[in-house]
């Protein structure tokens, strides 16, 4: 368990009471009456609790799976039925004692997509903001302590109170920028090259390695451009990729590089709860639902079981490379040699992964060049940075607003 510390201006610390549940210390530091000068990490939550998060996973997984009820939905239905799964996060919200039950509805809503008689990109999309309502239904679940709004989105961009969110001086990152230009003209140079090179025989493998870098690339937009606009506006905030070309192990590349906020939320959720009953079976169980999940995910969009289930085995597969790097020490080695570990066994399993995604973009833009591929993932990268930032800057934790004091420093 981390140990929760106030900091002040003049830098010195304070260990929490012990005799103060993490839930209600989070909650007194945001609104008490001289923390402007406190930075807050708080204490992780039951991880009993994620259960109820995961079964509403599983929940939707069954829903959208099962053979006895196959609906076809129209686009007004489906947006009814996600503005039915906002209204309930909302009464979640201010009658915790339904957060339980509501969580599990929420999970049932994951389904909708995966009956909708739309578009692909309509359909992916809901798919996306099916998670919206989950997410702050599951909040009160976790944080019963927490009673005010604000306070909640705090915890829920703090990635369930295991991440620090505060200010930093506020400085104009070129390195970054550079980085997301950078990744942005790869990406679209591997497109174009994606899309020249034909689909079938001995011209797979080229197909998948450029559609392999064009992934990487995305990922280092990603982060260019997240390091450049945290530092811009002054805010140290965890991005959902960091360099995963990086990596230098894959457990490194899941925990730390790619998505982590989904890494916290699994292994919270999954893997913690299920550790004592042995940890191997909590690792593979751990990737099984993120499996699951992206398989709903590219069933909603492709319409097709057999290519989903290919999208959903590189997940199942995961577990294998991590303990065999295991087995051979790979943190030990090199920094070379591991990232070429690392890079070489993503290579080896890409296929999984590459051509799915190749043919789940291929179907929502169709026909489309480079440039509207690239047009495309500039704006999803806008909006997975901005949407959390915005949200972060609406929290009420005074390291976030930074007011009453000046901003600290941050630490190498």
């Amino acid at each position: 368990m981390e140990r929760l510390a106030l900091r002040g201006v003049s830098g010195r610390s304070a260990a929490r009471p012990t005799n103060i549940e993490p839930e209600i210390f989070l909650d007194r530091v945001a609104h008490g009456s001289d923390d402007s000068s406190i930075s807050v990490k708080a204490q992780n939550p039951n991880r009993k609790l994620f259960l109820w998060p995961m079964t509403a996973i599983v929940l939707g997984a069954f829903a959208a799976v099962n053979p006895f009820y196959q609906p076809d939905i129209s686009p007004f239905i489906g947006c009814a039925a996600w503005l039915a799964g906002m209204a309930l996060a909302i009464v979640c919200f201010v009658y915790p004692p339904l957060a339980r039950p509501g969580v599990l509805l929420c999970g049932l809503f994951l389904a909708v997509p995966c009956f909708l008689d739309a578009k692909p990109l309509f359909r992916v999309g809901l798919m996306c903001l099916a998670l919206l309502p989950l997410l702050a239904a599951v909040v009160p679940v976790l944080a019963p302590s927490i009673m005010d709004f604000r306070s909640r989105l705090y915890f829920l961009m703090s990635w369930f109170g295991t991440r620090e969110l505060k200010r930093r001086p506020r400085s104009f990152h070129a390195a970054a920028l550079l980085q997301s230009v950078a990744g942005t003209l790869a990406f679209a140079a591997l497109v174009a090259a994606v899309q020249a090179i034909p689909a079938s025989g001995l011209w797979f493998g080229p197909r998948w390695l450029a559609g392999g870098l064009m992934i990487f690339a995305f990922a280092e937009a990603a982060t260019g451009f997240h390091n450049f606009l945290t530092a811009l506006l002054g805010l140290t905030v965890s991005g959902l990729f960091k360099s995963p070309v990086l990596s230098r192990s894959i457990g490194e590349f899941w925990t730390e590089r790619w998505n982590p906020a989904a890494s916290v939320f699994f292994r919270k959720a999954c893997y913690e709860p299920l550790a004592r009953h042995g940890r191997v079976r909590a690792l593979f169980a751990a990737f099984i639902v993120s499996g699951i999940w992206h398989l709903l995910l590219a069933y909603a969009v492709l319409g097709r079981w057999g290519m989903s289930v290919v999208w959903g085995a590189f997940f199942f597969v995961q577990p294998l490379l991590i303990l065999l790097e295991r087995r051979m020490k790979v943190r030990r080695w090199r920094p070379a040699a591991a990232r070429g570990w690392t890079l070489s066994a993503l290579a080896v399993t890409c296929p999984l992964i590459v051509e799915p995604t190749l043919q789940i973009i291929a179907r929502i833009l169709g026909a489309a060049g480079p440039v509207p591929w690239t047009a495309a993932m500039v704006v999803l990268v806008v909006v997975v940075t901005v949407f959390p930032l915005a949200v972060s800057l609406m929290a009420p934790s005074p390291s976030i607003r930074g007011h009453k004091t000046k901003a600290e420093t941050p630490r190498c």
